[in-house]
């Protein structure tokens, strides 16, 4: 195919089942595709159409868990881009149970500041509903309250405006009705605006005077969404749960915002995210938030020869935890960064969306408010930055997401709200700049990408930390201890802050590369292992004049049965016809086999002769005897597990985990999945310094596994290969040996 430039699939209207956008979107991801599609969704500014993709997000999150057991699998939203639309979940509920309940206080407290437009339409319905009973004459307290003779619909605005100005915004009440008596109500200034009593720059400070007193005496976003909301039939009755009533959900809530006006709906979503924002935050601090399956990746991955653990004793003598070392490059090279900013500007200039700069760094978008513009960034703070310049790739999300990605040499890539990296970043202590001239920003880039090739715990200048990094998985047969290993990690009554103590994630990792020890076990070195298969060829040759892969009389076949045993057989003879071989087995059978079956039974018996020598390390002379029948992946099962202390060391070690620990001789997967604990240092009193030491998390939970386990009078590595060595001398003298 001559056009093999990436594909761009447009979504104008997303559907509403998610297996139909599976669907869709599978019609441009093929099979053997030279790279994936880009999918846009066209989705707008206005805040209730965020229903729509909130629907599809959870659906796809929904798919996902159903089909694959993963609800980040194939076509889950946030690779499509729908991550952020993703608020149907007990942290949106949570964030909407928050906001509900500061808008029928009318906190003073609120993270969205009132827009000024909004807020002196909000003040003139109230000097206009207070004008009205005031006029009513006697205590306007008591005007406030409905009529039995007034209409369901004024009854129901009149008991609003009751429990509002009467409630929570009392202050704001009687605050407005001085103001009133004074002339000075905002109502009454449109109307001399409107019959030309009174002309724009007349009337707008007076309007500013009474917006600014209002604020003091508690006007603020909170009270104008008591009132958007009732507009919309959301009220405090509605939403608290009862006898009769469900309390609102995300959805409903979403619903009912489509009622307002394209502007208020934005407003009112867009403080919604700020409170699923914050839930989310304290959520992750407590270490209560779950990421699902975490993917490590970086510059590179390379996963060394993991250690190896029999923790279960008697109850499952070959079930192994196995613990990963994995070296992380998290770092970023300039290749790879320049690529992204590629895209990113291509993206940003088909979007049209070309912010300028203005003279304090800001960056205003289609004249409306501060904008991020997607570029290199540089920390120009010579003082503090000797050795190179700080630099960052920062790329804005869009209109549509609340989020940046930012990136550094040294780092890799993180997403931050886009108020973050204003506050912190662009319009922060660090001032950052932005960088045009991409060839010198390049340049610092891979500069700084190898001063930092060097360990994290390491500083190349201020601030800076390497990118290598070490982290520790464990993986294996987990599942059996797990409720063992969430015990050790237990940190009540050792006097540690509750929001140190979290829960381990669960981490997928898929090795870029192999570490020197895998690399060295591939290529045999001076192994045992190695020495084993070398001879291996040399063992099987039982003729000298056989021609290697052709069949002969007096060779060693194995045959698989439908049970569990594979049957040990010899060729006897030739058959009558050309390319066929009569084999005869232990069992007593003659089978007829052609030159492809009879190949086929060489190969079975050879393999079976490498896992009874290399993995249960049986005589050879044992393994190529017919006589032996073999279970089915025996040699898995059955295998000599070696222990890493000698004899008469159990007890002379601090380190209990060691106790358990045995020889791995084994391939490292190529994807794994497993427990990561949080990097924290933990005290654990040692009996050999006779004192306290700072061992990393992962290393107290596994020796406080091991301590408890010891207590229980779990079975250690050495006990059990003692006791299998007696089981085998028993069964010394049998003519049949059976292996697993």
């Amino acid at each position: 195919v001559g056009n093999q430039r990436r594909r761009v699939h447009i979504t104008l209207e997303l559907p509403w089942s998610a297996d139909k956008a599976i669907q869709q979107l599978g019609r441009t991801h093929r099979a053997n595709q030279r790279s994936g599609p880009m999918y846009k969704f066209l989705i707008s500014d206005v805040g209730g159409e965020k229903r729509f993709a909130t629907a599809v997000a959870k659906r796809l999150a929904l798919l996902g868990a159903l089909t694959q057991g993963d609800r980040r699998a194939t076509g889950q939203s946030s690779a499509l881009g729908l991550g952020g639309f993703d608020m149907d979940n007990k942290f949106g509920k949570k964030a909407l149970s928050t906001m509900l309940t500061s808008i029928w206080d009318c906190s003073s407290s609120t993270l969205t500041d009132a827009p000024e437009s909004h807020a002196v339409e909000v003040l003139k319905l109230i000097d206009s509903h207070l004008g009205a009973v005031i006029e009513e004459g006697e205590d306007w307290r008591d005007n406030l309250a409905p009529y039995d003779c007034d209409k369901k619909s004024e009854q129901t605005f009149y008991s609003m405006m009751e429990s509002l100005l009467l409630g929570s915004c009392s202050q704001l009440a009687e605050n407005r009705v001085e103001a009133i008596k004074q002339g000075k109500s905002v109502a009454k200034y449109f109307v001399y605006l409107e019959d030309g009593t009174e002309t724009k720059e007349t009337i707008k400070p007076k309007i500013d005077e009474e917006l600014n007193a209002a604020k003091e005496a508690g006007l603020n976003f909170n009270v104008m969404c008591f009132i958007w909301l009732f507009d919309v039939g959301v009220t405090h009755q509605s939403t608290s749960s009862g006898k009769n009533r469900v309390p609102l959900s995300v959805p409903k809530f979403l619903n009912r915002c489509l009622g307002m006006n394209l502007s208020r709906q934005k407003l009112m979503t867009d403080h919604f995210l700020k409170h699923l924002e914050k839930e989310v935050s304290l959520a992750k601090r407590a270490g209560e938030y779950d990421h699902g399956i975490k993917t490590v990746s970086g510059h590179s991955v390379v996963v060394d020869k993991p250690r190896s653990f029999c923790f279960r004793g008697l109850e499952e003598k070959d079930e192994r935890c196995l613990l990963y070392k994995i070296n992380v490059d998290r770092g970023m090279n300039s290749d790879t960064a320049l690529e992204l900013y590629n895209e990113a500007k291509g993206l940003e200039g088909d979007a049209g969306d070309n912010p300028t700069a203005t003279s304090t760094g800001r960056w205003l978008c289609d004249g409306q408010r501060e904008g991020i513009s997607s570029g290199f960034y540089i920390d120009r703070r010579h003082d503090i930055f000797k050795e190179v310049p700080r630099i960052f790739l920062i790329i804005n999300q869009g209109r549509t997401s609340r989020k940046c990605v930012v990136i550094r040499p040294n780092e890799g890539k993180k997403t931050y709200s886009k108020d973050w990296v204003l506050g912190k970043l662009i319009n922060g202590a660090a001032q950052l700049s932005l960088c045009t001239d991409v060839p010198q920003a390049i340049e610092t880039w891979q500069k700084e990408f190898v001063l930092a090739d060097r360990p994290s715990s390491e500083e190349y200048q201020r601030y800076c930390h390497g990118r290598h990094e070490e982290r520790f998985l464990f993986g294996g047969s987990i599942i059996p201890i797990l409720n063992k290993i969430l015990v050790s990690a237990n940190l009540d009554g050792l006097n540690v802050a509750k929001k140190d103590t979290t829960m381990p994630s669960i981490v997928r990792v898929e090795p870029s590369g192999k570490s020197q020890q895998s690399h060295a076990k591939t290529n045999g070195g001076n192994s045992k292992e190695g020495e084993y298969l070398a001879n291996t060829s040399v063992m099987l040759s039982f003729n000298g004049n056989d021609i290697p892969g052709t069949p002969t009389v007096g060779q060693n076949v194995a045959h698989e049965m439908l049970g569990s045993n594979i049957l040990r057989g010899i060729i006897t003879k030739c058959g009558n016809q050309r390319g066929s071989y009569v084999t005869q087995f232990t069992d007593g059978c003659n089978i007829v086999m052609n030159t492809t079956e009879v190949i086929k039974a060489k190969e079975l018996f050879e393999e079976e002769f490498r896992k009874l020598v290399v993995k249960a390390k049986v005589p050879r002379a044992d393994a190529l005897s017919i006589g032996m029948t073999s279970a089915v992946n025996s040699a898995d099962q059955g295998a000599t597990h070696i222990p890493i202390l000698a004899e008469g060391e159990n007890h002379n070690t601090d380190e209990y985990e060691r106790l358990f620990e045995e020889e791995y001789d084994e391939e490292v997967p190529k994807v794994l999945v497993g427990l990561e604990f949080p990097k924290r240092f933990l005290h654990w009193y040692s009996k050999i310094a006779s004192g306290h030491i700072q061992i990393p998390f992962w290393k107290f939970v596994l020796r406080k596994l091991a301590e408890k386990l010891r207590e229980e009078g779990a079975m250690t590595s050495r006990e059990l290969l003692n006791l299998k060595k007696a089981e085998q001398y028993k069964g010394k003298n049998h003519t049949v040996v059976v292996c697993g």
